[in-house]
């Protein structure tokens, strides 16, 4: 399929969870892929229409269900219009799901879900990552006055405050001062490395709902960070909770 499709992160999701756009099962993701007509051997691109936001999102979900061709556009809609690249304002209906017999394997998308972290893992994870028994980033997209809990959430009924252990990685300093761009390799991995994050160790990243933390996934992944995962939930599902006792020992 050679044209621009909507991807609904809110609707192609698991939407008995009471958490916003957690991942669909396969058959939800499948269905809708044959209703987009985005087959898993597709070159995929993902854009926003502003810089960088909810298209890494997008990005880390195609290689969650086994996508091996998917992209990124660095800069989006934005950086396209504004070198005065071809646009197309038409609207487009996708295929109807008929399927012919001999098409359906290129819909066999599996999701992996070893890329996904639950609350229980992480859990389990964290006091060893606070004793230093193993190395393993958790990384918050968050504005420095949530991660601290200088402020509220803006989710009503959400604690204040962090995942212990966890380091605080605003997305928007991952991208150009317009917040348009990415930026380069070269100033992501000078980057991480002022907040001693080595991007070959695993890494699990967390936001406020899934969104912008995929931004940290992508870069990472970008500067050859590949032990990658997703903590879905994030201060959506765990900010509604009491911290576990090894925040605060009795």
């Amino acid at each position: 399929m050679n044209s621009s499709c909507f991807f609904d992160v809110d609707k192609i999701a698991d939407t008995s969870s009471p958490y916003p756009h957690m991942m669909p099962s396969n058959e939800v993701f499948i269905e809708n892929m044959k209703r987009l007509r985005i087959r898993k051997n597709d070159i995929i691109v993902c854009y926003d229409h502003v810089g960088i936001f909810s298209a890494p999102r997008v990005w880390f979900t195609f290689l969650t269900f086994g996508a091996q061709n998917v992209k990124i556009l660095n800069g989006g809609l934005v950086m396209w219009k504004n070198k005065g690249l071809k646009i197309d304002e038409t609207t487009k209906s996708p295929s109807d799901l008929n399927l012919d017999d001999d098409d359906k394997d290129s819909y066999n998308f599996v999701k992996d879900g070893s890329k996904i972290m639950d609350i229980n893992t992480l859990h389990s994870l964290v006091p060893k990552i606070m004793t230093n028994k193993i190395t393993h980033n958790i990384l918050d997209a968050r504005p420095s006055n949530r991660f601290v809990g200088a402020v509220d959430e803006p989710r009503a009924g959400l604690r204040r405050g962090c995942i212990s252990g966890s380091i605080n990685v605003p997305f928007k300093e991952l991208l150009s001062s317009d917040g348009i761009m990415m930026k380069s390799v070269p100033e992501l991995k000078t980057y991480f490395s002022s907040k001693g994050i080595d991007p070959s160790k695993p890494a699990t990243a967390s936001c406020g709902s899934g969104l912008t933390a995929c931004i940290i996934l992508s870069a990472l992944y970008r500067v050859g960070g590949r032990k990658l995962t997703l903590y879905d939930g994030s201060w959506a599902e765990y900010g509604a909770f009491p911290e576990p006792k090894w925040q605060n020992p009795k």
